[in-house]
């Protein structure tokens, strides 16, 4: 199935006021409402939406889907409503905002995405060991690549493993004091995907040499679309 919302433009169609009044303020405690679509056609609803209709003020709010069909939700996009209108229609574009998904069917979320405008990836967080602790965090450039993960690995809240994807570099924080002190490089970043905070093999990394710690000194088409200086020539 294709992760689109695709009952969200549904409903959209379906319900909103398409009049040519301008937008309303909403009314505070207005309902939210619910609509279930079956995408597959065997007769049963697979993706849910919640929404709110209220006259002159149509927004998104909140999907799931049952992609494996199990009878179990395991993927959910919350959405809104953009600032423009699509051409000949009224209504707001609808947009996603975030996205939580459970990847290998568990039954655990493990898998979290937060969107920018036009379905960007801002990052994303990964549960890569199905422990509940989302230790992997990863970074996108503009085209929705990842071009960097960073691990927390002993649970501390700051990552100790940083690894660029496209270079590819990684650089770890072996006393977990938040700054990088060690780094390798690598023609593959199968290479580097192992890496730990007690791997041999690396070396010495300064302050100032830290990719991490310098976000200007990664080449442009490497940075992040947040929290790397992405627009930071010098």
């Amino acid at each position: 199935m294709k992760i689109v919302p695709i009952l969200m433009i549904a409903i959209v169609l379906a319900f909103c006021n398409c009049n040519k009044s301008n937008q309303k303020g909403l009314k505070f405690g207005a309902p939210v409402k619910m609509w279930h679509v079956d995408t597959t056609g065997d007769g049963v609803a697979d993706t849910w939406g919640y929404f709110i209709n209220e006259p002159g003020n149509f927004r998104p709010i909140y999907e799931e889907i049952d992609k494996n069909l199990d009878g179990h939700s395991d993927e959910f996009i919350w959405a809104g409503s953009a600032v423009y209108s699509p051409k000949n229609r009224p209504e707001r574009e609808v947009v996603k905002v975030h996205e939580e998904s459970d990847q290998n069917n568990d039954g655990k979320i493990d898998t979290i995405k937060w969107l920018l405008p036009n379905e960007f990836f801002a990052m994303g967080q990964l549960d890569e060991d199905n422990d509940g602790f989302f230790e992997t965090t990863t970074y996108y450039n503009i085209k929705k690549q990842i071009v960097r993960k960073e691990k927390d690995t002993d649970h501390n809240g700051k990552p100790d493993v940083i690894l660029w994807t496209m270079i590819p570099r990684v650089e770890v924080d072996s006393n977990s004091d938040g700054i990088p002190d060690k780094f390798k490089t690598a023609k593959s970043n199968l290479e580097l995907e192992s890496v730990k905070k007690d791997s041999v093999g690396l070396l010495p990394l300064a302050k100032s040499d830290s990719w991490y710690l310098n976000q200007n000194k990664v080449p442009q088409e490497n940075r992040a679309l947040i929290g790397s200086g992405m627009f930071d020539t010098k």
